[in-house]
C-alpha cells in the first residue's frame, strides 16, 4: 500500500512511491534511528512533527512508541526509559477536504529536550500547495523540592506554534517550508543563593526548509537548511548563577536517496551544524557565583549511510553507519577582576568524535508493524528547542514501537 496519494507528477511520484514501499507504509522513530537519524533527509511518518505539512501524507494511523532504553544507565527500568509516548491521525472525510489531524505525546525526553510534551497538528491540501500547522506545549522541571527545607530548581513551560507549507512546483521537486515561534515561562531559585525571575518571553523563534529534487528515477537529492534563535534569561550551570543568554544555531546538509528496486533504500546524508551561546549574569540576582560571562562556540559535523532492505514479506531490515564531530569553544570570564589577574579568563575547548553503528528491523502483519532498534548515539531533539548543542550520549541504547493503520 502507498500512503503518499499526494498528486505529484510522474517521475518524483514514482520514486517517492519505491521509498514508502520498502519500508512497508513507513514506519516510526526507531526507523530514523536505524538510519542514522537525519529524518529530514528521507520521507517517514515521523516527519509531521517537524514538517507540519507532512501530515496529510500519514493519516490514519496509531503509533505506541515504547521509547529507548539505556543500557549502560543507572537506576530502575523505568529511570533508563527515554522519550516514550503516542501519536495518532485521523482523515477527517475520504475526499480530503477538511484535511488530517493529529495528536502526539511523550514524556522522559532525551538529555536536553523537556521533560513532557503534547502536540496538536492540523494540514491540509489546497491543489499543489499544503498548509499545515502544529501547538507543542511542554514543561520541565530541574531541582528537587521537600517538604522539610525550601528547595531548588528551575521550572520550564515552553508553548510552540508553528505553520508550514508543503509546495509541489513541478514533476521534479516538491519542499517544505516552516516557521515556529516559541513562548517560554520560567523561574527558579535557590535558597538564599539566587532567584530567577519570572518571565514570559517570546524570543525563540525557528525558520527550516527542506526540498526533495528528483535527479533521476533512482536518484533523489534532499537540501536542508535550519536557522534558530533563543534569547531569553536562564539559570546558568557555567556560571552559577541566574544569565540572561543570547543563542542562535544554523546547520546545512543534503542527503541523497539512492532507489533502485521498491524492496531496497540507501540514504547517504550530512551537515554541519555551528553556533553560539552567550551568558552574561543578572546582577542582583544572586549572592553566589563562579563567574560572570561565558561565550560558548560550537561546531559538529553529522555523517551518515543508512541501508533499508525488504528481506521477506515481513521482515525489513536496517542498519547504519555515523560519523560524528563536535567541537566547543568555552570562555569564561570574571569581570570583577583586574585585566592582569590570571585567573580572570578560562578557556576549554572540547572534541567529541564517534563512529556508531546502528541495527534495526520491521516485522509486518498486515495492518500491524513492530519496530526495534540497537544504536548508540547522542540526542537529536526536534523542533525549536532546546537550541544548546547536543550533548554527547556514549551509552547503548534499544527502542521499540508499535504501530497500526486502520
Amino acid at each position: 500500500m502507498n500512503p503518499r496519494q499526494r498528486p505529484i507528477p510522474t517521475l518524483l511520484l514514482t520514486a517517492l512511491w519505491t521509498l514508502t514501499l520498502v519500508s512497508s507504509a513507513l514506519a516510526t522513530g526507531p526507523r530514523v534511528r536505524a538510519l542514522g537519524d537525519g529524518g529530514a533527509y528521507f520521507e517517514d511518518d515521523t516527519a509531521p512533527l517537524t514538517w507540519f505539512g507532512a501530515l496529510v501524507d500519514y493519516p490514519d494511523q496509531v503509533v505506541l512508541d515504547l521509547g529507548e532504553y539505556d543500557h549502560d544507565g543507572s537506576g530502575t527500568f523505568n529511570e533508563r526509559m527515554l522519550g516514550s509516548g503516542g501519536q495518532a491521525t485521523l482523515r477527517l472525510d475520504e475526499a480530503g477536504r477538511w484535511g488530517v489531524l493529529g495528536l502526539a505525546v511523550q514524556e522522559d525526553l532525551p538529555a536536553g529536550a523537556p521533560g513532557g510534551a503534547i502536540n496538536v497538528l492540523g494540514a491540509r491540501r489546497f491543489g499543489a500547495v499544503t498548509l499545515g500547522a502544529r501547538v507543542m506545549l511542554s514543561s520541565h522541571f530541574d531541582g528537587e523540592n521537600s517538604t522539610e527545607t525550601f528547595g531548588s530548581g528551575e521550572s520550564l513551560y515552553f508553548h510552540s506554534y508553528g505553520l508550514a507549507t508543503r509546495c509541489d512546483l513541478s514533476d521534479r521537486l516538491y519542499g517544505d517550508v516552516v516557521g515556529e515561534i516559541v513562548n517560554t515561562k520560567s523561574d527558579g531559585n535557590e535558597q538564599e543563593l539566587y532567584t530567577l525571575p519570572a518571565q514570559s518571553v517570546w524570543t525563540s523563534w525557528a525558520v527550516r526548509t527542506r526540498w526533495f529534487w528528483a535527479a533521476s528515477d533512482e536518484v533523489v537529492l534532499v537540501p536542508v537548511i535550519d536557522t534558530r534563535r533563543d534569547d531569553r534569561d536562564v539559570l546558568s550551570g557555567r556560571l552559577g548563577a541566574p544569565a540572561d543568554q543570547a543563542a542562535w544555531q544554523s546547520s546545512v546538509g543534503l542527503g541523497v536517496n539512492l532507489l533502485r528496486d521498491p524492496d531496497n533504500l540507501v540514504v547517504v546524508s550530512g551537515e554541519w551544524r555551528w553556533g553560539a551561546e552567550d551568558h552574561h549574569r543578572l546582577r542582583g540576582q544572586s549572592t553566589g557565583w563562579e563567574y560572570d560571562a561565558s561565550e560558548l562556540e560550537y561546531h559538529e559535523i553529522h555523517a551518515r549511510v543508512g541501508l533499508e532492505s525488504r528481506v521477506l514479506p515481513w521482515l525489513t531490515v536496517r542498519g547504519s553507519l555515523q560519523y560524528l564531530r563536535l567541537q566547543r569553544e568555552l570562555r569564561l570570564s570574571r569581570s570583577e577582576f583586574q585585566p592582569d589577574d590570571p585567573d580572570r579568563w578560562a578557556e576549554d575547548t572540547e572534541i567529541h568524535v564517534r563512529t556508531p553503528i546502528t541495527l534495526g528491523c520491521s516485522l509486518h502483519a498486515g495492518a500491524f508493524q513492530a519496530d526495534l532498534v540497537l544504536n548508540g548515539h547522542w540526542s537529536e531533539p526536534a523542533g525549536a528547542v532546546p537550541f544548546a548543542p547536543r550533548p554527547v550520549e556514549t551509552g547503548t541504547f534499544s527502542g521499540l514501537s508499535l504501530r497500526y493503520l486502520f
